[in-house]
């Protein structure tokens, strides 16, 4: 077995999900390397229940939730034992990006089910649930698209966001043409939804093919003539090997690090896990594992590679303090604040600007989105009081005195640690030590841990640690 060190067992929990206290780090420590990635991946045999509860009593279930679907999905995030599968529920919802902009709340739902349900499946399977989803039938207008006027949105983006992109990432050579983006619109013709008869909640929507919109006559597509349907389409472009390029690319480049093609150390990295999905019979599963398990994922160009989305930001601040949150007593609730915060840093959740989804990385980084985290940091840790009337979160003083030692350097070095690790340097952890050495006037006093130093010093020392630049980065 593969022995994994606490820091890697932390990258590999802050990567997957969205980090954790040290004692879920320490239970990934003694799985081991494939251990660790196998338990995170399998989250199907992990219990949920107590997330479920604490949705039910919230009023975040399917006959109540009406338009607080992004409220839910947050609460999923803060409150799940699974966190690969929310992780992955992300990655996917930015990858097939589709937005309340001009989808109904019920229709983004159901597709957030559905990700979530098939996160892990043949890339098949996932695919074609994705083209007779509502909600992108809605978004990429595929309602409209009937016979004798096809509509080519989704035909378009099916090739070049969703699967293959415009030209292979080895080759180079064009995936497709204007006739085959035509030909695959006459392909998906008459595909369209409808509410089911009686529907206990309005959640229950179902897919059809209007055969007499849909057109039935032969098309060529790739170079190949036939009466192709939609279905036939979907298993043309999975089989392709521009397909597995392209997929592993945003793969891993979400979870591991950018990729530059023109580095023939990298191009062999992306045609290894492309080989993969070719091997596997297309599975998203094998995939990702061969990416967590390998030398790549745990390499030194890895670590803190990437920069934390807004979500990974706040939602991984609260889990790896162990901070409560109370996802509220009822449904009709004013807007989540932290899904407003998450917002006016950058990521509207449920609501990506346009069909290609957030801009990661340094798209983050600006300086209204940067002072949002900032205020983030501050108003986080100096939440202290709990109203059950209220969604928020807070830290309790018992939470903070777990991290905080009679030495002011070991208490910078204990929330660096459980913050990351963070690798700061000398200079940084000695100006963080004299923060908490430092009285109001400016002159120097010794470090007691009392409940006073603690609600006052120490919270100060989290906010300073949270806005630190190692804390932007994953």
């Amino acid at each position: 077995m593969a022995i994994l060190t606490y820091d890697e067992a932390a990258h590999l929990l802050r990567r997957l999900g969205f980090g954790g206290p040290p004692d879920e780090i320490n239970d990934l420590v003694a799985r081991g390397r494939e251990g660790a990635v196998d338990y995170l991946i399998n989250y199907e045999n992990i219990d949920n229940k107590a997330m479920d509860d604490a949705l039910t009593v919230a009023g975040l279930t399917e006959n109540r939730i009406g338009d607080n679907v992004p409220i839910w999905w947050l609460a999923r995030m803060l409150l799940t034992r699974r966190q690969f599968e929310e992780k992955m529920t992300l990655f996917w919802h930015n990858h097939f990006a589709t937005a309340l902009s001009k989808v109904a709340y019920n229709q983004i739902y159901l597709q957030n089910l559905t990700l979530r349900q098939s996160a892990l499946d043949r890339f098949d399977s996932l695919l074609l649930k994705m083209a007779q989803d509502p909600a992108m039938l809605v978004w990429l207008d595929g309602v409209s698209n009937v016979l004798g006027n096809p509509n080519e949105n989704f035909a378009r983006e099916l090739q070049e966001l969703f699967t293959m992109g415009v030209k292979d990432l080895i080759t180079g050579d064009a995936n497709y043409t204007e006739k085959d983006v035509r030909e695959i619109a006459r392909a998906f013709t008459g595909w369209t939804f409808k509410q089911k008869a009686k529907p206990k909640f309005r959640f229950q929507l179902r897919f059809f093919v209007n055969e007499g919109q849909h057109d039935n006559t032969s098309k060529q597509i790739y170079g190949q003539t036939g009466n192709f349907s939609g279905e036939d389409v979907i298993s043309l472009i999975a089989a392709r090997r521009a397909t597995p390029r392209f997929l592993v690319k945003k793969l891993f480049e979400f979870f591991v690090y950018p990729l530059d093609l023109t580095n023939p150390d990298d191009r062999t990295t992306l045609e290894k896990f492309a080989d993969m999905y070719m091997t596997s019979d297309h599975s998203i599963k094998a995939v990702v594992r061969a990416i967590f398990v390998s030398d790549e994922f745990f390499s030194e160009r890895a670590r803190f590679a990437l920069i934390k989305n807004p979500i990974e930001f706040i939602v991984g601040a609260i889990r790896m303090l162990g901070a409560v949150y109370n996802p509220g007593a009822a449904v009709f609730l004013p807007a989540l604040p932290l899904r407003v915060r998450a917002k006016q840093m950058g990521l509207d959740l449920m609501n990506p600007p346009d069909v290609a989804g957030w801009h990661l990385n340094l798209g983050w980084f600006n300086t209204a989105a940067m002072l949002e985290r900032y205020n983030f940091a501050n108003d986080f840790a100096n939440t202290r009081l709990f109203d059950a009337t209220k969604t928020q979160v807070w830290l309790t003083g018992d939470q903070l005195k777990k991290y905080t030692d009679p030495s002011a350097q070991k208490t910078v070095e204990n929330f660096l640690s459980v913050l990351g690790p963070l690798n700061a340097s000398p200079e940084i952890v000695q100006v963080l030590t004299d923060y908490l050495e430092t009285d109001d006037d400016g002159n120097h006093v010794d470090f007691v841990v009392n409940d006073a130093t603690v609600d006052k010093n120490v919270r100060g020392l989290l906010r300073l640690v949270l806005c630190l630049p190692q804390f932007q980065l994953n």
